[in-house]
């Protein structure tokens, strides 16, 4: 049962999410995880470094970047994903993607996500102000919050920043009941993560 639990959760955010992103290109394929998931086998690869940590590489035009981490035990990468930063624990979920958001600031890209998030999602809102914080030596913004996904109350933490020109997106999600258990999970992922431009 818990199995099926799990494989539903994902379904669900997978395909709310998906949607969110579309605002920014049509012409994005498909997704799975959070807004505007471009990433096909051949755009992306992952791999393993000696230190057993994970390196997945993005390619575009821009110029291509590598996130590298190492999350915390428990955490089991999701194989059928096409992000090469997805991860699983229990009913939780940590992803890492490029967005096409159009916005030069990150306080006017989280407004902009907002705007989206409000449209795709029932009984959104918002826990505590914007927070301004640091990953990798680059400014980032903290954006928390709790919905309804399909009758279930799901709570997101999302952290948007720029890397090598982009707009990168950190998200954990879980059922609103049992995010917070996970919470030195995710400040351990958030202070250890990498992000190299090429």
């Amino acid at each position: 049962m818990r199995k099926y639990l799990t494989l539903f959760l994902i379904l669900i955010m997978a395909v709310s999410l998906c949607a969110c992103g579309q605002k920014g290109s049509e012409s994005l394929p498909g997704t799975s995880g959070t807004p505007g998931a471009s990433a096909s086998k051949t755009e992306t690869e992952a791999s393993s470094d000696e230190t057993g940590a994970d390196t997945a590489s993005q390619d575009k035009q821009e110029g291509a970047v590598t996130i590298e981490v190492t999350p915390p035990d428990g955490w089991t990468k999701n194989e059928g994903s096409i992000l090469p930063v997805h991860y699983m624990k229990g009913t939780a979920s940590f992803m890492v993607k490029e967005e096409p958001f159009g916005s030069a600031t990150l306080d006017d890209v989280v407004n902009e996500a907002l705007e989206i998030y409000q449209k795709s999602f029932d009984n959104l809102e918002v826990q505590g102000e914007l927070e301004p914080f640091t990953v990798d030596e680059k400014d980032a913004r903290k954006l928390i919050f709790t919905c309804t996904v399909s009758k279930i109350n799901m709570k997101y933490l999302y952290v948007y920043l720029f890397a090598a020109d982009k707009t990168y997106v950190i998200t954990f999600g879980d059922q609103e009941s049992t995010f917070d258990t996970l919470a030195a999970d995710y400040e351990t992922i958030l202070s250890d993560i990498k992000f190299k431009a090429q």
